[in-house]
């Protein structure tokens, strides 16, 4: 086997450009948080996003009752 017939294997495939999917984009403020490549990275980002619609939104609707 010729020394260099390693980097020839596999030289004919194009290296093709990382596919991105949809922009993730926050469901209470409609912000786009930029693309992601797959869907564990899609969820981080909206995790790690937070703004105030978000912090209004993990308020209880109504307030606790005083007996």
């Amino acid at each position: 086997m010729h020394s260099h017939a390693h980097f020839l294997k596999g030289s004919h495939t194009v290296n093709a450009a990382p596919r991105f999917s949809p922009d993730a984009f926050c469901v209470h403020c409609f912000r786009s948080l930029g693309a992601t490549r797959n869907a564990a990275q899609r969820t981080k980002t909206e995790t790690k996003h937070i703004c105030p619609e978000k912090r209004l939104a993990w308020q209880p609707a109504a307030p606790p009752p005083y007996n």
